[in-house]
């Protein structure tokens, strides 16, 4: 499967997708679910972005809202979570739409890093039930993206294997990218990342 993409891709750099590893519904309110998926593909731009924690808004009045819950706040370095993406779907019926594999995906970011996700290639229907729906996203604590050479255009350089590098130690927020502006992004969420731990 193909990502989709917008420009041209910088030759040599080296793209990871965000996208879930396991992107699913739980706990439904109604029919219609998002289908499990896995991917690895290519940059793409957000249509939308936020997040917010379990405890950082009261459910809105507006008839669609979404929030981000996190298993914890804090994240080795080139480890991952998995993540809940909450929407509360007021409106009194399914919404059925056009995407693929998911709708949500969740990524860290900072003043200074400022992360590009990617969305495969496809054309699937898409089903956000009536009620309360959740859907699980992963979360890095890795670079997106890397170089098979010296760091370029702020990717740094792709470890041995062309695995992605860890995302350096510090403070940063969750943001969440939506494949349609489905609804207002929610506030972000601050997660520290350790460093990595290394093994003998």
């Amino acid at each position: 499967m193909q990502p989709w993409t917008r420009g041209a891709r910088p030759r040599g750099v080296r793209w990871l997708a965000v996208l879930a590893l396991a992107v699913a519904v739980a706990g439904c309110s109604g029919g219609g679910a998002l289908p499990s998926a896995y991917s690895r593909s290519a940059a793409a731009p957000p249509a939308s972005r936020g997040t917010a924690g379990p405890a950082a808004s009261h459910p809105s009045s507006r008839p669609l809202s979404v929030r981000v819950v996190l298993p914890a706040r804090t994240l080795p370095g080139g480890s991952r979570m998995t993540a809940r993406v909450v929407v509360r779907n007021l409106t009194g019926h399914a919404l059925h739409l056009k995407g693929c594999l998911s709708l949500f995906q969740v990524a860290l970011a900072s003043r200074t890093y400022h992360p590009v996700l990617a969305w495969p290639l496809c054309l699937q229907r898409l089903t956000i039930p009536a009620g309360r729906s959740s859907y699980r996203v992963q979360i890095l604590a890795t670079y997106l993206q890397c170089t098979q050479g010296p760091p370029q255009n702020g990717a740094p350089s792709c470890l041995p294997g062309g695995r992605m590098p860890p995302l350096p130690p510090g403070v940063y927020r969750t943001q969440l990218f939506q494949y349609l502006p489905l609804a207002p992004a929610p506030p972000p969420i601050p997660v520290r990342v350790t460093a990595l731990r290394r093994t003998r």
